[in-house]
């Protein structure tokens, strides 16, 4: 499932060709939006923007396309001419300057007003969006504290979208392992210097993600593992992907465990349940 920086980038990507353009033509196939076909093709898009794993595209008009992709969903930007060859389902087309923007096999789609964006269920749920300037590390090292939020596991926590909204697997097992937290560890374990540390790579790791486009280590050590014949999949990351392989930080194996059926990568040298 795509996470905050994926649906963040496609947000960018999907504003670069729409925002202060004129749609030229606007296709909504998918039935529980089709009926505002016409409603959206005579406005303009003003934002685009990501909220968690939801993308929200805001129109002039007062209404707002809400997705979540989900497993399968994906946003597209190719040129007009541009033949897709896919066996997705178009849900929503948009054209405009010369490109088609296509949202394909996401289920959780819906067009409502943009003054009631934040009663939406999932939006409404959400902690504060991991990559929002308002969320600086203190605000994350706040709410590790609160009693809210301290008693639970790591490894559960960081796939809370009510505690950090936009944090998924790959995030959860990268910010773990640089933090240095046991997945069973849970904040009220640790001192305050650990539980700064855990704040500052949340939201740091989370930023460096958004930039780099999914890396989560330095350039200079995904160049060197992908000199060493690493894949992408394992050289961008310090543990996720990278089980069988040896940890950057102290040489020791990095393991695979299961928690709630869904996988974690974690260094046990030094990540030492507390």
């Amino acid at each position: 499932m795509p996470e905050g920086p994926e649906i963040r980038r496609a947000a960018d990507k999907v504003a670069r060709r729409l925002v202060g353009g004129v749609l030229t033509s606007i296709k909504l196939p998918y039935p529980p939006i089709s009926e505002f076909d016409g409603v959206l093709g005579d406005a303009s898009v003003e934002s685009v923007t990501s909220r968690g794993k939801a993308l929200l595209m805001r129109f002039d008009n007062g209404l707002t396309l809400y997705s979540h992709s989900q497993l399968y969903g994906r946003w597209t930007v190719n040129r007009i001419s541009t033949k897709v060859r896919w066996n997705r389902s178009l849900r929503a087309e948009f054209v405009s300057k010369g490109h088609a923007v296509r949202l394909w096999s996401a289920t959780d789609v819906e067009v409502i007003p943009t003054k009631d964006e934040e009663a939406h269920p999932y939006i409404a749920k959400l902690g504060p969006d991991v990559l929002d300037e308002t969320t600086s590390p203190d605000v994350i090292k706040n709410r590790l504290e609160s009693p809210r939020f301290n008693g639970r596991s790591a490894a559960s926590l960081m796939l809370d979208q009510s505690f950090v909204a936009g944090l998924g697997n790959y995030l959860r097992s990268e910010i773990l392992h640089q933090a240095g937290v046991h997945p069973k560890t849970r904040p009220k374990d640790l001192d305050s210097e650990n539980i700064t540390k855990w704040g500052s790579l949340t939201k740091s790791i989370s930023i460096r993600s958004y930039e780099s486009n999914g890396l989560t280590v330095s350039d200079e050590l995904a160049g060197e593992r992908k000199e060493m014949g690493e894949r992408r999949r394992s050289y961008r990351h310090s543990a996720f992907c990278r089980n069988g392989k040896d940890c950057h930080v102290c040489g020791a194996t990095i393991i695979r465990i299961r928690v709630s059926g869904r996988r974690l990568d974690m260094c046990p040298k030094c990540q030492v349940e507390s």
